[in-house]
């Protein structure tokens, strides 16, 4: 169909298309609103006059909020690339104004040690250095949600919950880091047989819900050791600080204690191999970016990086 200038007309309004990507990435009709100052009956109208012209349902409608159905994912793709290379234009249009560069929207689990982080932001940097990375800390469930609704690029956490936001979600394995039982020397020379001599001594544990204390918890009901729990941390800077005050044994990836360890400021307790190990994973959207270098350096992520421990 032509104007008539003969230009062919749009095949779709753009607005609509906005207001659906914007209730989209917010999850939540209502945010959208606040966000595009409108109604929420003249929001919800704008986006069914979008699905009626596609001829398809796009979003679910809940309680919770809204999701993606399978042409919505198809739909919200391509706004991804339509709206953030607009951004992009309207930046390098700007007098003096160079290009906006990639963003990695990362989203870290407060259960990971900022050594693993350290090692993740070195990789990103020998990838492309001109890459950004905006770092969002919290817990699982949190990420989840925010990963489910496209708001994060990728998220580092030690549980793989890629299962709970469906197949357009995939994951990797980066790696295992050992954790180990600790204490400073005057402690460490009160434990002659490991780990019947942890039920003499305070333990340092990280929180109920942590994985690793889990495994931690069933080492000890596996040994038949009853522990005096002193404090629950989730917190790896203050347990690490803890265990060096001398509060208590802790246990905590060897990747936080290494140094402490090398240097004598704390010992380990168990002798062989660890047989605890906290797992990291990487969980990230199967669809590409519209970026392709941002593709680039998550795909980088989650083929070659491995955490070195």
């Amino acid at each position: 169909m032509l104007c008539r200038a003969g230009y062919p007309l749009l095949p779709l309004n753009y607005h609509h298309l906005y207001y659906f990507w914007v209730a989209s990435k917010t999850g939540r009709i209502s945010q959208a609103c606040q966000r595009l100052f409108l109604s929420q009956s003249a929001l919800s109208m704008q986006i069914q006059q979008l699905e009626r012209s596609f001829g398809k349902k796009l979003l679910h409608r809940s309680r919770r909020g809204v999701t993606l159905t399978p042409e919505g994912r198809i739909a919200f793709d391509y706004c991804e690339r339509i709206f953030s290379q607009g951004e992009e234009l309207a930046a390098a249009l700007q007098p003096g104004s160079a290009a906006t560069p990639a963003r990695l929207r990362l989203g870290i689990s407060s259960a990971i040690s900022r050594h693993v982080v350290t090692q993740i932001l070195d990789c990103i940097r020998k990838i492309d250095r001109a890459v950004k990375t905006s770092i969002f800390g919290g817990a699982n469930e949190d990420l989840q949600e925010r990963l489910g609704k496209h708001r994060l690029d990728l998220v580092v956490s030690n549980v793989d919950f890629s299962s709970e936001l469906g197949v357009e979600f995939r994951s990797r394995l980066a790696g295992t880091i050992p954790i180990h039982f600790v204490a400073v020397p005057r402690l460490r020379a009160q434990v002659r047989r490991f780990p019947a001599d942890l039920a003499k001594l305070p333990m340092l544990l990280m929180a109920p819900e942590n994985p690793v204390r889990k495994e931690v918890d069933l080492f000890l009901c596996r040994h038949k050791v009853a522990v005096t729990v002193e404090a629950e941390i989730e917190d790896f800077d203050l347990l690490q600080f803890l265990a060096l005050r001398g509060q208590g044994v802790a246990s905590i990836d060897a990747l936080t204690v290494r140094q402490d360890v090398a240097h004598g400021r704390l010992m380990r307790l168990q002798r062989g191999p660890a047989s605890i190990k906290e797992y990291i994973w990487f969980i990230c959207g199967r669809h590409p970016k519209p970026n392709p270098i941002l593709q680039d350096v998550i795909q980088e992520l989650m083929e070659g990086f491995a955490v070195t421990a």
